[in-house]
């Protein structure tokens, strides 16, 4: 598949090329500094904003799949728009070219029902990303695309496990932490087989 990442230079995004590449797909990733990025055989790297569908427009036409590994700033404390402005950007922008698989990264804050720390969490320190991420699933799912959400939990650095569980519309019984190395190897599976269409999925260890 020919895949285009958005957020290609964060955590996840580094995982989700390098597994990519590895699987034999064609990347092209749009990143606001491609020098982040080094240059490799199968891996196409554009400038630009992911919250501009205009520069997606450029880009976007030959791909058969958008994955955005978008996060929000570190630590998520303030305001932040940037998951649900890239989302209407590449939903624009997919819609005007004809490209439509999309997945997308949300977080564990969206489930209707995500246990009593995560709920706190919610509503206090995490507010701001928790309404960011709101309106990144409002985008994606009021769409006509075939999309997918990811519902991590807590993100890690830690290896390729493959043992990571799923859950739809709901957190993994007794969520673990989850590395973002297996969240990448879950969206690019979905992505292969076309999995878990216009479905949120919960993902944990």
């Amino acid at each position: 598949m020919r895949i285009f990442v958005l957020g290609a230079t964060g955590g996840t995004g580094t995982a989700l090329i390098e597994q990519a590449l590895e699987r034999g797909h064609d990347v092209m990733a749009l990143v606001r500094s491609p020098h982040k990025l080094g240059a490799r055989p199968k891996l196409a790297v554009v400038e630009g904003d992911p919250r501009s569908a205009a520069a997606l427009e450029k880009s976007l036409p030959g791909s058969d799949v958008v994955i955005s590994a978008l996060g929000p700033p570190i630590p998520p404390l303030r305001r932040t728009t940037i998951l649900g402005d890239a989302a209407q950007a590449t939903v624009t922008a997919m819609v005007a070219t004809g490209v439509r698989r999309v997945l997308a990264i949300s977080g564990e804050l969206q489930h209707r029902e995500p246990g009593a720390m995560v709920t706190i969490l919610r509503a206090t320190l995490l507010r701001r990303l928790a309404r960011d991420q709101a309106e990144l699933e409002r985008v994606v799912g009021a769409s006509p695309l075939d999309w997918t959400i990811a519902r991590p939990t807590r993100l890690t650095r830690g290896a390729l496990t493959r043992a990571y569980r799923t859950e739809v519309d709901g957190p993994p019984a007794r969520p673990r932490p989850i590395s973002r190395a297996d969240v990448a190897h879950f969206l690019l599976d979905a992505a292969e087989r076309g999995a878990y269409i216009r479905q949120a999925v919960g993902l944990a260890t």
